[in-house]
């Protein structure tokens, strides 16, 4: 049976800390107890089992037993750049691409798409959806979050970070190539869904500069999240079955 997980960033040793809504879900939601193993992960490669050494409060002090760090992927990684959904569905879109380990999402605030009231605490409430979702996947990396910025930034930031990264981007024209029958081998590749609205003539022109091929999921007109969530199913089964 699979250890309870939680989140605990950074993992000390020989004893660390837990506090917060990790704590709380440990002592009042599944009521563990001195003595009780459990699984930590710091969401940055380290994972660790520890046993409840103490519960004072809202504090508990585990003691470490094990420990695992894995290297973090530099080749075939995978950025969803979708435009923000209405409501709770960009939640939604957060947790499954979290699920399926896409590893970041860069939100883009497309000329023609939805208009969002400020929120200086999206950030952190977005990352949260990213950790309770990494702990129920038992992912050991956390997805990236960025914050929402217009398409050509994005471009030029992800280009910036990744120098051999490969654009694509969501269409339904004629001349798109089936995203299946695509070719990634061990690139990072980025795949852009735009709004509703369609691209304004600036942003397809900052497309086009950046050499971003145009390629097609379905004949039918998908949702934001729906097309994300596509986008990352296909991206990283394909990631998975090509040779390292």
């Amino acid at each position: 049976m699979s250890l309870h997980r939680f989140y605990c960033n950074p993992i000390s040793e020989p004893e660390t800390e837990l506090a917060g809504t990790e704590a709380h879900h440990l002592t009042s939601v599944l009521r563990l107890k001195a003595g009780d193993k459990v699984e930590l992960f710091d969401g940055a490669g380290t994972v660790a089992t520890a046993v409840i050494a103490e519960i004072v409060k809202r504090k508990v002090t585990l003691r470490i037993e094990d420990v695992h760090r894995y290297p973090p992927r530099t080749t075939g990684r995978i950025i969803i750049a979708p435009g923000i959904a209405k409501g709770q569905r960009f939640d939604w879109l957060i947790e499954k691409c979290t699920e399926l380990r896409t590893d970041r999402i860069s939100p883009v605030l497309f000329e023609r798409g939805v208009k969002q009231a400020s929120n200086p605490k999206i950030l952190e409430r977005w990352n949260n959806l990213v950790i309770s979702a990494a702990k129920q996947s038992r992912r050991i990396f956390l997805t990236r979050i960025d914050e929402p910025s217009p398409l050509c930034d994005v471009l030029e930031m992800l280009r910036r970070e990744y120098p051999r990264i490969q654009f694509i981007v969501g269409s339904l024209t004629p001349d798109a190539s089936p995203l299946t029958g695509q070719l990634f081998e061990q690139t990072d590749v980025a795949a852009f869904i735009g709004p509703e609205g369609g691209f304004t003539e600036d942003e397809a022109a900052c497309l086009k500069d950046r050499g971003a091929k145009f390629v097609r999921l379905t004949d039918t007109v998908l949702r934001t999240e729906t097309a994300a969530l596509a986008f990352a199913s296909v991206l990283c089964a394909l990631r998975n079955i090509v040779p390292k």
